[in-house]
Formats: C-alpha cells, sequence, structure tokens
C-alpha cells in the first residue's frame, strides 16, 4: 500500500501543525510506503503550492493507494484525486480549520470534505463540530496527535541557569507557573492575569512563552493590576529554551476560554510538557479533555472558574514521573501511526 502524504505547513516552519506534519511523516515511513508533498514556505506560498499539488495529483495521483492531506483547508484536493484516479482520500483536521468563518469558506469546505473516504479528527470535540457541518458520522473517526518521548532533552543544573539568564527568568525562591502558544484571546492569558494570578501569593510568577495580538492587553492588565513584575511575557522562544521552560516550571497552566469560531482542536503543547513531567491545569473545554488526564496528568477546571483555578494550583503536587510514563503510553507515535495504517488498509480493501 503506497500513501502520499500532503501537508500546506511542514519544518523549518515552527508550531503545532508543523510538529504534528513532521512527527506524522516521520513515523509513518518507519511502517509503510510515504511519498511526501509538503509546504515549506509558509503562507505567502500556500497558493502556489495549491496549484502545485492540483497538477501533482492530475498527474501522479494514481501511483498511489491513498492520498492522506492535511488538513481541511486544503479540502479540494479531494475532488481532484477523485477525478483522476481511483486513490482513496483522507484528511487529518484540526479544529479552526473546521470552524474558520471567513471568504465563503464554511460555503465550500463541508461540500469539498464530505468527497473523501475517510476524515480523521484530533480530538472528539473537533468531530462533533464536523458532524454540525454534515460530514457523515460513518466517514468521521478520532485518531490524537502523538507524543515522541524520545525528543526529550533533559538539561543539567547549569544549563537551565544559562537558559533562564538568557530569558531573564527569576528561579530562586519562586513558583513557577508557564504557558506556551500563540497570544490570542481563546487562550486566555489577560483573563488568567486578571482573575487568577492577582489572587495568588506573591512567590507565584507566569511566564508566558509566544508572541500574537493579545500581547498589548495582557500588558495592560498586568501593569493596572500592578503585576508586571510577576508577569514574564518572553516572545518566541527556541526549541531549546521551549524545552527548559518545561522543565523549570512547576505547573503548566492553559486558561483557555470560549470565543465563537476560534478553537483549541487538541493542545500539542500539553503533550509536550507532560513529555517532562510537567503537571497541567487546563479549562475543561474543547479538545484540551482530550489531552489532560483529569487527578494524573492534570486538573481541567471549568471555564473562568478562577477560585478552582487558584485552588488546584496551589494544591495538585503528582508525581511527575507518572505523568510522563502515562502521557507515553497513550500517545506514543507508534501507537497513533499504527492505527492510521489500519485505517488506510480498511479504506483501501473497501
Amino acid at each position: 500500500m503506497k500513501l502520499l502524504f500532503i501537508t500546506r505547513t511542514y519544518p523549518p516552519l515552527v508550531g503545532g501543525m508543523e510538529t504534528f506534519a513532521c512527527d506524522f511523516y516521520e513515523n509513518y515511513r518507519k511502517k509503510g510506503n510515504v511519498d511526501l508533498l509538503a509546504n515549506t514556505g509558509g503562507k505567502k506560498t500556500i497558493p502556489f503550492f495549491f496549484i502545485k499539488a492540483i497538477f501533482s495529483l492530475i498527474f501522479y495521483s494514481k501511483k498511489y493507494d491513498v492520498v492522506h492531506i492535511y488538513d481541511a483547508v486544503l479540502s479540494p484536493l479531494a475532488l481532484i484525486v477523485k477525478i483522476f484516479s481511483n486513490a482513496k482520500v483522507s484528511f487529518t483536521v484540526n479544529g479552526l480549520d473546521i470552524v474558520y468563518p471567513r471568504f465563503g469558506y464554511q460555503k465550500f469546505m463541508p461540500f469539498f470534505l464530505c468527497k473523501a473516504d475517510k476524515v480523521f479528527a484530533i480530538s472528539h470535540y473537533t468531530l462533533e463540530q464536523c458532524v454540525l457541518r454534515g460530514i457523515p458520522k460513518e466517514k468521521l473517526a478520532v485518531i490524537p496527535v502523538g507524543l515522541d518521548s524520545n525528543k526529550a532533552e533533559i538539561f543539567s543544573e547549569e544549563k537551565k541557569s544559562v537558559l533562564m539568564a538568557r530569558l531573564n527568568v527569576p528561579g530562586k525562591e519562586k513558583k513557577i507557573l508557564v504557558t506556551v502558544g500563540r497570544l490570542v484571546k481563546r487562550k486566555g492569558h489577560a483573563w488568567f492575569v486578571e482573575h487568577v494570578l492577582k489572587k495568588l501569593p506573591d512567590q507565584y510568577i507566569y511566564l508566558i512563552a509566544g508572541d500574537g495580538p493579545e500581547r498589548d492587553s495582557i500588558v495592560e492588565v498586568a501593569r493596572r493590576l500592578d503585576l508586571s513584575d510577576r508577569v514574564y511575557l518572553l516572545g518566541r522562544v527556541s526549541e531549546e529554551e521551549k524545552n527548559c521552560l518545561y522543565q523549570i516550571a512547576d505547573l503548566f497552566v492553559m486558561p483557555n476560554i470560549h470565543v465563537e469560531n476560534d478553537q483549541e482542536g487538541f493542545g500539542i503543547v500539553l503533550l509536550e510538557a507532560g513529555r517532562y513531567g510537567l503537571p497541567v491545569i487546563a479549562s475543561n473545554i474543547e479538545g484540551i479533555r482530550d489531552v489532560v488526564i483529569d487527578q494524573k496528568t492534570g486538573r481541567l477546571i471549568e471555564e473562568k472558574d478562577a477560585q478552582g483555578f487558584v485552588n488546584e494550583i496551589v494544591n495538585f503536587n503528582p508525581d511527575r514521573t507518572s505523568i510522563s510514563a502515562s502521557l507515553a503510553s497513550l500517545f506514543n507515535w507508534g501507537g497513533i501511526v499504527d492505527r492510521y495504517y489500519r485505517e488506510f488498509e480498511k479504506m483501501n480493501s473497501g
């Protein structure tokens, strides 16, 4: 069985989608025969990549048994595959690619996605959003994002100190809360500073790695509440710096809030944090619920329950070794790829 994997974003680009695309391809090629067609140039090259993908499928899709496409933004490619070959076609979909509201997207995306033989949602919440848009239930399945525990890079105390100094982060006698991700409203950074951090003892500091349109709002809230000395906006960080943050932090917080037409499809950073045994305190919404094992790898708190966050941040103290072991067993890429492979085989024999 020969597979073609098409993705609109791929390293050296950096982000959750890029991580998934690379990990899927690198792990699947250990299992089966797969070719890669990927856009590595970012958003500015997507129109050219889309045209390239169309012509590649017109001329070469008949070479493949299955064409697997990441994500629903590329849904029109399903029709190209169906017209020019006998290959089966499937998608992995995230969340935002399903709920995106602009430019008539909700009119054409479901139409083309229904042409697929199978659609794999990365969380149950994403699957529910597919159903709401008319994707037949029998075409849907949930396969989560995988975790590569071998990528964990354990730093010495000396190296941690060097990296913390580079980021200008104090460590002594502090309780460190960390969040990693784009600074957008649904991530709840500003809400957390205003409603949770101000209620925590002064020893708690909040490190935020990432950049985005909500940066000024976070700065303003911290300034207004006189919390600027406890909120550290680190901007974009390197992979090395990010992995250091996971190791120096006491807790990873993900205080997401619901924003219409924007959602957390899964939360790859939760797996990354868990790879280092970092406990998670997160909002009990959307795809986050598929990642956090409540009371074991973290705690799920009802959305905007400020006192609930405060209580768990102060009291939750699980065994970090058991966290990494639990996540490795549930989300290891070997098992995830096996599930995809079995689904592709069923599609191919159907």
